[in-house]
């Protein structure tokens, strides 16, 4: 009788009825079993709050949508549980009314989701033409590829003494670097962020994330585009995949002003809504990736997500980067849906600093300057080592695939200023025959990379080799000074590995088992060679700190969801603002640099 304008004030006795088995319905099964009363279209009113999003300005959506208005008053107890939750009118008029989707009004003329039409999300704003010659600072294309990449091999020594009694295992490495390139130059992105609006987002955390996204619109460009999606229990976007211009931000950030909490979390959905924005885009900027937020849990997305990317099998590449919020999410779901595209995980324990969060994994993928990178590795045979075989590769199955003995592994954005580390073991077997002089120098491994350059259908190919010197067991080896480049890494990737291993003892609560091999590995850390390095002092100030947070209290609140991190970031150099070793090792002066902006901006 006074819902939503309706001025009936008399109820009948039918009426009277009815809303006396709704409440008889509502005490039996609660409120998750609330029917919703029929509504009776006699009159209407204008609606312009849907799914949370509000906007001072009736106009600002592109056309006014009429609500039935109800015959009948809702229960007492139907009300409060309507109150609670803010929106399950709206979200019952977004199935009934063929899941609306509201863009701000920029010329498009409305279109249902196309879930319900059929349609494709084909609805994205073209690229940004430009005009006459890119300048240099601006074009990367200006640089030669073998200027841009170098790729080498190399052991810990560059002579060996071969072993007629049993093989050896030697630590080989593999680096791909690329070049720092001029400041301005950087590739056209297309970003889709996939936020979590759920109830538990509510007060200060989904204000902090409006903030952000109004920093990130003010740090992108003209030439990217953003497309901003909401997810709870459903999934809708709240602008289309639009170029962030001067005449856009405006609609752009009053589009996030209007994004509000409702219940529910379903991550699945959010990225299938992702996924499907980047498939079926019109245009392409040269460089793609999606943002996921959430702060909750979610058990079905692991499985969910990961059957979503193997259903879509996309071609297009696009890296995806999750930011974990606070203590309450499951850093293994998020760090795991970031592997399945490359990307990086972030655990945000302080929500004021999702900004610095969001501008690291910005400031990686608009300095991209290789993408589809592929490399292979593999022993190299010969009459002195027949046997000779890769015994190992650091990272395992989530970082490696081996067929007839090769090793191949990818990287879907290769950033510009960076260098990308892999540690093999190379088991070289005994040698029991006197090696004439001839045969004293042999290639022992040997390399071959391919990377696809950005707004082009060139692919730059290279390989290397691994040749090393021999000497007999009766010569003098001379001596050598270890190469630092290999034991750097070679710790690093060690102790990744055994950071996950404390990790799996803990979440079975053997607490104590997991500070003892942290120790153990402390100890060989602190007296090897490279002690003094300064990837070696970041890993023992890790370590140290992990044995620390082995308390189950302290493990649940932020252990293992920074250990989490700690993991993906040393095995595979991600980087991580918070974490100084990190920060400085893994990151390139871009996202150095837009990272102290950051921070100075909030000063």
């Amino acid at each position: 009788r006074n819902l939503m304008g309706n001025k009936n004030s008399t109820p009948s006795q039918e009426e009277k009825k009815l809303e006396e088995d709704q409440l008889q319905s509502q005490n039996q099964g609660g409120p998750e079993q609330l029917q919703m009363p029929q509504y009776q279209m006699e009159e209407a009113v204008e609606c312009d709050n849907f799914m949370g999003m509000t906007s001072a300005n009736p106009g600002y959506y592109q056309q006014s949508y009429q609500m039935p208005v109800q015959q009948y008053q809702m229960p007492v107890q139907q009300q409060m549980y309507q109150q609670q939750y803010q929106m399950p009118m709206q979200q019952q008029m977004y199935q009934q009314q063929g899941q609306m989707q509201f863009f701000p009004d920029d010329g498009i003329s409305y279109q249902p989701d196309p879930v319900i039409d059929g349609g494709k999300y084909d609805d994205d704003e073209a690229l940004l033409e430009t005009k006459g010659e890119p300048t240099e600072k601006k074009d990367i294309s200006t640089l030669k590829p073998d200027e841009l990449f170098t790729i080498g091999l190399k052991l810990k020594y560059g002579t060996l003494q071969v072993n007629s009694a049993s093989s050896i295992v030697e630590p080989l490495l593999f680096t791909l670097k690329t070049l720092a390139t001029k400041e301005g130059s950087r590739a056209p992105l297309d970003l889709v962020c996939v936020l979590d609006v759920s109830g538990s987002m509510m007060g200060e955390k989904i204000d902090l994330l409006k903030k952000t996204l109004v920093y990130l619109v003010d740090l992108l460009g003209d030439q990217d585009r953003i497309c901003i999606i909401a997810f709870s229990d459903l999934a809708y976007r709240i602008t289309r995949l639009l170029r962030v211009s001067d005449a856009n931000k405006p609609k752009l950030l009053e589009a996030i002003d209007g994004i509000n909490t409702i219940a529910g979390t379903d991550i699945t959905n959010g990225m299938s809504k992702a996924i499907r924005v980047l498939k079926e885009r019109k245009f392409k900027n040269a460089v793609s990736s999606v943002f996921l937020l959430s702060d909750g849990l979610d058990s079905a997305a692991k499985q969910g997500v990961r059957d979503l990317f193997e259903a879509e099998k996309s071609t297009d590449n696009f890296t995806v980067h999750s930011f974990g919020y606070g203590s309450d999410h499951d850093p293994d779901l998020m760090s795991s849906i970031a592997k399945l595209r490359d990307g990086n995980f972030y655990f945000i324990e302080k929500f004021e600093t999702v900004d610095e969060c969001f501008v690291d994994a910005i400031g990686g993928l608009i300095s991209v300057v290789g993408q589809d990178t592929t490399i292979t590795i593999q022993a190299v045979k010969s009459e002195v080592f027949a046997e000779i075989e890769v015994k190992k590769a650091f990272g395992g199955a989530d970082l490696w695939k081996v067929a007839d003995g090769t090793y191949s592994t990818g990287i879907s954005q290769l950033p510009s200023g960076k260098s990308k580390n892999y540690i093999l073991e190379l088991a070289i077997p005994k040698c029991t025959k006197a090696l004439a002089d001839q045969e004293k120098e042999v290639v022992i491994a040997k390399a071959f990379v391919t990377i696809k350059l950005p707004n082009s259908t060139d692919v730059w190919e290279k390989e290397c080799e691994l040749k090393v010197k021999l000497v007999n067991e009766d010569e003098e080896l001379p001596q050598q000074a270890a190469d630092k480049d290999v034991l750097n890494n070679y710790y690093r990737v060690r102790s990744a590995e055994i950071l996950d291993e404390a990790r799996k003892l803990a979440e079975n609560n053997q607490y104590e088992d997991a500070r003892k091999l942290l120790q153990n590995f402390k100890e060989e850390l602190s007296t090897s060679a490279v002690k003094d390095e300064a990837m070696v002092k970041g890993l023992l100030e890790d370590i140290e700190t992990t044995i620390k947070e082995m308390q189950p209290q302290v493990y649940e609140a932020v252990g293992k969801h920074r250990l989490m991190q700690q993991v993906a970031s040393h095995m595979e150099e991600k980087s991580n603002p918070f974490n100084m070793n990190s920060a400085n090792l893994y990151s390139n002066c871009v996202q150095q640099s837009m990272v102290m902006k950051a921070k100075a901006k909030k000063c």
